[in-house]
């Protein structure tokens, strides 16, 4: 039997608020996604870095889509940037499932030294609910970066070792927050998750040029402890970021780059966009109101 989470999982991309969606104004579906494929989502980074925001890019997909398709279009979207000569302000999110898949291991390998040469940044996301994947990437991006290249990965506060993860891991570092949990691997509540976030922020602001702090949350409470740590630990504004999704919090957005941070705005494409916007909302339901309202144009 299906999982409370896998049925709302499910309603939200099937259901009526998919559809609500998917049937809006095409103003409204550009605000968060410009199409399918790597030519158009272009048009979202070209207006994006415009407004003075960074952008990161992630092919949305399913387990019963063909890898070789995921793959061509991360390939398709790194040659677009490094020929538009914006790789020095997007990168490319790859999603650790990626490594588990047949030849998995060795294309995450070629996209990575495709990416170096093009001078595009790659980060691995690896699901934050399986702890094996986040060793199997820790160990993917520990093998890319001893060959020289510019890889990073996504980590999840809501995993107990993730602070040691972040005293230890190198580069680009971006950290979400994830979802609590009952199983052993994970904190039990969601204020454990906050509590753990600003441990895990301490973590990486201290260790100066060793990491690239990237810090995903919507939280402005969060953002304001992030913002005062980094000028307890006298973090250059330029060597760190904070992330949002596309279409949300744009308020939020807008009063960082007024104040001088890099803001990193998280861009889904392909034909799975959709399931991965709404995927989130799955887990904190919560706040599934406020980020609906946050799509409508004007909020």
């Amino acid at each position: 039997m299906p999982s409370a989470r896998e049925r709302l999982a499910d309603l939200l991309a099937t259901g009526p608020i998919a559809r609500a969606v998917s049937q809006a104004p095409l103003g409204l579906l550009q605000r968060v996604t410009r199409g399918d494929g790597p030519l158009e989502v272009m048009a979202a980074v070209e207006e994006l870095t415009d407004s003075g925001r960074f952008v990161a890019l992630e092919r949305a997909w399913s387990d019963d889509e063909d890898p070789a398709l995921v793959i061509a279009d991360y390939e398709a979207v790194i040659s677009l940037l490094s020929a538009s000569g914006l790789g020095s302000v997007a990168e490319v999110v790859v999603g650790g499932g990626l490594l588990a898949v047949p030849r998995g291991a060795e294309a995450f390998a070629e996209l990575c030294a495709q990416a170096q040469d093009c001078r595009v940044p790659v980060l691995i996301a690896p699901a934050s609910e399986v702890e094996a994947e986040v060793e199997s990437a820790l160990a993917a991006v520990a093998r890319q970066r001893a060959l020289g290249r510019e890889v990073g990965i996504v980590l999840a506060a809501a995993l107990r070792r993730t602070e040691r993860d972040c005293a230890t891991v190198m580069g680009r570092v971006r950290l979400v927050k994830g979802v609590a949990g009952a199983d052993p691997g994970r904190l039990g509540h969601a204020i454990e998750v906050d509590k753990s976030f600003v441990r895990c922020a301490k973590a990486l602001l201290a260790r100066g040029d060793a990491v690239h702090p990237s810090f995903a949350t919507h939280d402005g409470r969060l953002i304001e402890i992030v913002q005062t740590l980094a000028l307890r630990y006298h973090r250059d504004r330029l060597d760190m970021e904070f992330a949002l999704y596309l279409g949300r919090g744009n308020a939020i957005q807008q009063r960082l780059i007024d104040a001088g941070e890099q803001v990193r705005v998280y861009v889904p494409f392909g034909p799975q966009w959709l399931g991965r916007l709404v995927g989130g909302f799955a887990d904190q339901p919560a706040v599934l109101g406020a980020a609906m309202r946050s799509l409508v144009p004007g909020a």
